[in-house]
């Protein structure tokens, strides 16, 4: 049974003290000056009759609550959320980043209940005590929800309210970034929706803390190089390490104050975003033109920017993943499964060809900080499910082969000393006798076609130096077309065994 007044009194100051606060719906009950007096950092209002753009008044912004998600599209540490917008306790993400949601003693405890019934029992929500908010009309009383849930994706960022997109760019100045798309319109004045950025990894940190200081309105997405800190695009990074590093290392800086990649960059970027971000129609014509673009304004830009970059404008699909090949910033297969998650194009064009038969398969030992003094281990257990037909190191023969073209070239790991764990040693495996995937697999991991191929989730507990998380230790393929693609940076396409095994 749920009894609120049971639960111990919390100080209100505690709780709002330097941190940014959300009203929804409290017109009448708690007022942002209310709040202010207790500390709070910044308050955001949102109620039904504010305005459509967000307006800072002082200490405070005034914005327009439409719907539940509302409550999500900020940047606000601690809400206090009443009438129906409680019931944004009912989904995960529209309060998972805060830390802490407070619901007022009355009708909305039973959307609090609901949301402790959803999501007590697997900790995300915990009822934490109760609260006593002195407002003008008296003393409020709120039950004190605490959010115990970490989102791995954090590439939405908000930037403080009120603000033109230039003069949130603005507030970036001397940090490792660049602007993705829409600088004209940025400069023009009539940019509309998000603002996409490329940030070093070692830059983003300062960007969190500038936007930090007020309340955030305003949507930026912010990709890191290395895709790490949940960052990323599909759970993998927006671009190759190759790409996005000459993008940071081209960056000019434009007389209004914008950081743009080099002129050849921005186009490579803007292929590649075509390519594998969901822009391609999946039955559009073969040759590149308005209809092969989920927007028909995305071949005019392509067109402008190959022009600007002194490079032919591609003709078709085909061309451009040849521009892409020749800089050395094509994905691998295995990048590629993870932009084809709910994209028909991509599944189309790379995956629905002659099935490859399961029973090959590839595997990476990575270093975590033990060297080679893992891979005698491995051997041994990968020996016990597979045929080991050939392993070698990782030397100066294959290095560079090798990490660009595996994993998407993305060996970044913060658990690895130094955020890296490059390859050491790999093994081509074969199993003569493959098991299909199991429903979870099937449901967890779509693109696996071999159960055993799950070994490694093994290894990684097995081998992670017994720290409190398993370390991605070994890389492998996820089925036999990614190990053929995985032989040609291993320079093995030719191997006589491997070619007997997969003729059989």
């Amino acid at each position: 049974m749920f009894f609120p007044k049971a639960l111990p009194l919390v100080d209100p100051a505690a709780l709002l003290g330097d941190r940014r606060v959300l009203t929804a719906l409290g017109a009448g009950r708690v007022t942002a000056a209310d709040l202010v007096k207790l500390g709070a950092r910044d308050v955001l209002v949102l109620e039904k009759n504010g305005p459509a753009r967000a307006r800072r008044e002082d200490r405070w912004v005034d914005k327009a609550y439409r719907r539940i998600p509302d409550v999500r599209k900020n940047n606000c540490e601690v809400a206090l959320l009443h009438g129906s917008a409680a019931y944004a306790l009912l989904e995960k993400r529209e309060f998972a980043r805060m830390s802490h949601v407070l619901v007022p003693m009355g009708p909305s405890l039973l959307a609090a209940a609901l949301g402790l019934l959803i999501y007590g029992r697997r900790k995300i929500l915990r009822a934490a005590g109760r609260t006593r908010i002195p407002t003008a009309r008296g003393i409020r009383e709120y039950l004190v929800l605490e959010v115990r849930f970490k989102p791995r994706d954090l590439t939405r960022q908000y930037a403080p309210a009120g603000l033109t997109p230039l003069e949130i760019l603005r507030l970036l100045d001397g940090l490792d970034y660049v602007l993705l798309r829409g600088a004209e319109r940025i400069v023009a004045g009539d940019h509309q929706g998000d603002i996409d950025l490329l940030v070093s990894h070692d830059a983003l940190h300062q960007l969190k803390e500038r936007f930090g200081r007020r309340i955030g309105t305003a949507s930026v997405d912010a990709y890191t190089d290395d895709g790490q800190g949940g960052h990323a695009y599909k759970s993998v990074p927006y671009f190759t390490p190759p790409l996005a590093k000459d993008m940071l290392a081209s960056a000019q800086t434009t007389a209004e104050g914008i950081r743009l990649p080099s002129p050849r960059c921005r186009f490579l970027a803007f292929g590649f975003h075509l390519l594998f971000h969901g822009k391609c129609v999946p039955d559009g014509p073969a040759e590149l033109g308005p209809a092969t673009f989920t927007k028909p304004g995305y071949h005019a830009e392509l067109e402008a920017l190959a022009r600007a970059a002194g490079l032919p404008v591609p003709r078709d699909l085909d061309a451009m993943e040849a521009l892409l090949k020749d800089a050395g910033v094509m994905p691998s297969l295995d990048l590629i499964g993870f932009y084809s998650a709910k994209d028909a194009f991509l599944k189309k064009r790379y995956f629905d060809r002659t099935p490859v038969k399961p029973g090959l398969a590839t595997f990476f030992v990575r270093d975590f900080g033990a060297g080679p003094d893992v891979v005698d281990g491995i051997r041994q257990r990968l020996s016990n499910s597979f045929e080991i037909l050939v392993e070698g190191p990782v030397d100066d023969s294959n290095r560079e082969r090798i990490v660009r073209g595996v994993r998407g070239g993305n060996w970044s790991d913060s658990a690895a000393p130094g955020g890296g764990a490059p390859p050491i040693h790999w093994f081509v495996c074969w199993d003569p006798s493959p098991i299909p995937p199991s429903r979870r697999t099937r449901r967890k991991h779509p693109r696996v076609d071999n159960e055993r191929i799950r070994l490694k989730d093994d290894l990684r507990k097995d081998f992670g130096g017994g720290t409190t998380r398993d370390l991605r230790v070994i890389h492998s393929s996820d089925n036999s077309l990614e190990a053929v693609d995985h032989l040609e940076h291993l320079g093995l396409t030719e191997h006589p065994e491997i070619r007997r095994r997969m003729a059989q």
